[in-house]
C-alpha cells in the first residue's frame, strides 16, 4: 500500500503519542539492550557485525527523535502563545541539529556517508530554490535534507506523506516549520497539489522546497507494476516512457508544474543520487551493512529561474528530459537495470 495509502492519525492519537513517546522510547531501549548484547557476541560470527550495528543505530536514532520532541516542548513552554519572532527559526535550528546527529550516527554505526560529485551550485542569492530529487533507497530523504541544510545553507521545506504524522516528532516539528503533509489518496482530491502550490508560494529567499516527483521510492518491482498499470489503463506513451527508465520512475508533473507556477522567481536544482537505489528490500539492505564501500553519491544541476520553462507542456518535457539524464547517470554508477 505504501505511505500514500495510510491515513493520518486522528487528533486525539497525535496528542497522546506526543506525550507517551518518550516513555515508549525508554521501553524500546530496554527491549533493545539484550539485542545489543547478543549482537556484540554475534559479531564474532558475523564479521560485519550487522545485528550490533543496526540495534545500536536504532536506539541512537530513537533518542535523536525524542530529543527533538523535547526541544519542541521547551520552545512551547518558553513561548506558550507562539508569539516569538524567531519561533519558526528556533524550530529550524532544532531540525538541522537533529539531522546532523542522525547523520553522525548513521556514519558511525552503518558507514553511511554522503559524497558530492562535482560542485554544488546553491542558486542565486536572494532567491528561493526548488529541488526536484530522485527518490530511491533507505534514508535518501533525510540525507538530502541534511545536504541542502548544511552544505547549501538552505532551509529545507519538505513535502511528505501525512502518514508520517504517526511519528510525534515529525508531526510537531515539521508542522511548525511549515512543511506540507500530503493527504492520503483516499478523498484527497486537488488538495494534494494546492498544498504544494501554497508551500512554494510561501518560500523565503533562503529556503529550498524539496520535492520527489516520482512520488515513491524506486524499486524494480514498483517499476514493473507501474508499467503494467499504465498499459492496462491504455496509457501506452507513458508506459513506453517508464520502460525507457531503468533506475527511476517517471516523474509526476502536477506538483512540479504547481511549484514552478507559484514561484517563477525560484532557481531549480535537479538532484540525482546513486549507491543505494538497488537496496529496495530489507534483505538487500541488511546484506549491504556496513556501507563503508558504498557512498551515497549525489550529483546536482542548478538552473537559473529565467532558464526554466514556464508553460505546462514545456515543463513536462523538461522534467522528463532531466529524469532521463538522472537515469543514465545512475545506470553508470549503479548498473543492474531490470527488465520490462
Amino acid at each position: 500500500m505504501g505511505l500514500a495509502g495510510i491515513p493520518k492519525p486522528p487528533l486525539f492519537a497525535r496528542r497522546a503519542l506526543a506525550v507517551v513517546w518518550p516513555v515508549g522510547a525508554a521501553a524500546l531501549t530496554g527491549l533493545a539492550a539484550p539485542v545489543i548484547v547478543a549482537g556484540a557476541f554475534h559479531s564474532f560470527v558475523d564479521k560485519r557485525a550487522r545485528l550490533f550495528r543496526v540495534s545500536c543505530l536504532g536506539v541512537g536514532l530513537i533518542w535523536v527523535d525524542v530529543r527533538m520532541l523535547m526541544e519542541c516542548w521547551r520552545l512551547s513552554l518558553k513561548h506558550p502563545d507562539r508569539d516569538s519572532p524567531t519561533w519558526e527559526q528556533d524550530h529550524e535550528a532544532v531540525f538541522l541539529a537533529g539531522l546532523n546527529r542522525a547523520m553522525i550516527l548513521a556514519k558511525k554505526w552503518a558507514g553511511f556517508e554522503v559524497v558530492l560529485e562535482g560542485r554544488m551550485h546553491f542558486g542565486s542569492e536572494g532567491a528561493p530554490l526548488i529541488a526536484f530529487a530522485r527518490h530511491a533507497g533507505p534514508g535518501d530523504s533525510l540525507a538530502l535534507a541534511w545536504l541542502l541544510g548544511h552544505t547549501a545553507g538552505r532551509m529545507p521545506k519538505i513535502v511528505l506523506a501525512e502518514a508520517l504524522r504517526w511519528d510525534p516528532t515529525v508531526d510537531t516539528l515539521l508542522t511548525r516549520m511549515r512543511s506540507y503533509f500530503v493527504p492520503s489518496r483516499s478523498g484527497a482530491g486537488d488538495d494534494r497539489i494546492e498544498g504544494v502550490r501554497s508551500l512554494a508560494a510561501g518560500l523565503d529567499s533562503d529556503d529550498v522546497l524539496l520535492l520527489f516527483p516520482e512520488g515513491q521510492n524506486f524499486s524494480p518491482d514498483r517499476r514493473s507494476a507501474l508499467i503494467s498499470r499504465l498499459r492496462e489503463a491504455g496509457h501506452e506513451l507513458r508506459a513506453r516512457r517508464a520502460i525507457s527508465l531503468w533506475n527511476t520512475l517517471p516523474p509526476k508533473t502536477r506538483g512540479v508544474i504547481a511549484s514552478l507556477e507559484a514561484r517563477p522567481d525560484a532557481d531549480v536544482m535537479i538532484v540525482g543520487h546513486a549507491g543505494f537505489g538497488r537496496l529496495s528490500t530489507v534483505g538487500e539492505i541488511w546484506a549491504a551493512i556496513p556501507f563503508t564501500d558504498r557512498p551515497f553519491l549525489v550529483q546536482t544541476r542548478t538552473y537559473a529561474a529565467a532558464s526554466v520553462p514556464d508553460e505546462p507542456a514545456a515543463i513536462e518535457q523538461w522534467i522528463d528530459d532531466e529524469w532521463s539524464v538522472i537515469d543514465d547517470w545512475v545506470e553508470a554508477h549503479e548498473g543492474g537495470g531490470g527488465q520490462a
